[in-house]
């Protein structure tokens, strides 16, 4: 390996690791792809604040109190995470005092559901509504409600799933990119068992819709 980025080494590492632990079970999910309910923008400007010490009630700051991760209010840290083996993760990054050591240690995922037979390649928030989420992989795709189970599931199509996009002007209409070039366009508010059309626009795969 040439050591030419070696310098590198010690100001590229994560800030925090958090594991998709798996609730039956030793091991971790795989994850692929993960989805938060604020804009990352939104929550930098918070985190910057706290550690500019621009906060209103700022905490007494003991050799204990520096080692715990920097918490900002009104953030959301509980997030989607969608894996290598069709399963949708509902976890926190926000470590937990463990009872017994009193240690701070990676919150277990609230739960893991087995929702698609395959990757789940895309975890998309409506642009209408945060707490409504989508996800594609396999031959499927949800629609689920945060905090609460999914409140919509398709049958599984003939082809597989690749890519998904929201409409930016309808909340019930979004775009399913299939692996035979097809992209299938779906209104919930015309029928929520099909597709109002579908419409192929390559021989390839659909990788991406923006």
């Amino acid at each position: 390996i040439p050591a030419t980025f070696s310098h590198l080494d010690l100001q590229w590492k994560p800030i925090n690791v958090v594991p998709l632990t798996k609730l039956t079970g030793p091991g971790l999910h795989p994850g692929v792809t993960m989805s938060i309910s604020q804009s990352l923008q939104n929550i930098k400007g918070r985190m910057q604040n706290l550690v500019q010490g621009n906060h209103p009630h700022p905490p007494h700051q003991s050799s204990t109190s520096r080692q715990r991760p920097v918490e900002a209010e009104g953030v959301n840290t509980r997030f989607f995470a969608g894996t290598e083996d069709g399963y949708l993760v509902y976890t926190d990054w926000k470590a937990e005092k463990d009872s017994e050591s009193g240690k701070l240690v990676s919150s277990k995922p609230a739960y893991c559901i087995s929702s698609h037979a395959g990757p789940i390649h895309c975890l998309l928030r409506s642009p209408f509504y945060s707490h409504i989420l989508m996800s594609v992989g396999g031959w499927s795709l949800s629609i689920w409600k945060e905090g609460e189970s999914e409140i919509l599931q398709t049958s599984r199509s003939p082809v597989k799933f690749t890519a998904a996009s929201w409409s930016l002007t309808r909340p019930g209409v979004f775009f399913i990119g299939r692996d035979d070039g097809n992209i299938d366009v779906w209104d919930l508010m015309d029928r929520s068992h099909e597709p109002s059309m579908s419409q192929n626009i390559s021989s390839s795969a659909i990788t991406s819709l923006e």
